[in-house]
């Protein structure tokens, strides 16, 4: 009888375990989400603009030359002169 209660505390245990962290998670969440937004520093916004003004650079190649995806394949040639 005393394995059998045993069993079922460390069963209990094992099933409330993983789910114990979620409840706490939840209540910190809600504090950091009041936090106003820090703004970012000169040299990471001088960046971002400079992300974006790629972004869109890259765009409209993309439209020109019908490329597709992330990256354009290189030519053979280029790929012949990397090997060499």
């Amino acid at each position: 009888m005393l394995k059998y209660l045993l069993a079922a505390a460390v069963a209990l245990a094992l099933v409330v375990a993983p789910a114990a962290p979620s409840f706490a998670q939840a209540t910190t969440t809600e504090k950091t989400d009041k936090k106003a937004a820090k703004q970012p520093s000169k040299k990471q916004s001088a960046q971002q603009q400079k992300m974006k003004d790629c972004a869109v650079k890259w765009g409209d190649y993309k439209k020109e030359k019908k490329v597709s995806g992330r990256t354009e394949v290189p030519s053979r040639g280029w790929l012949e002169m990397r090997v060499a």
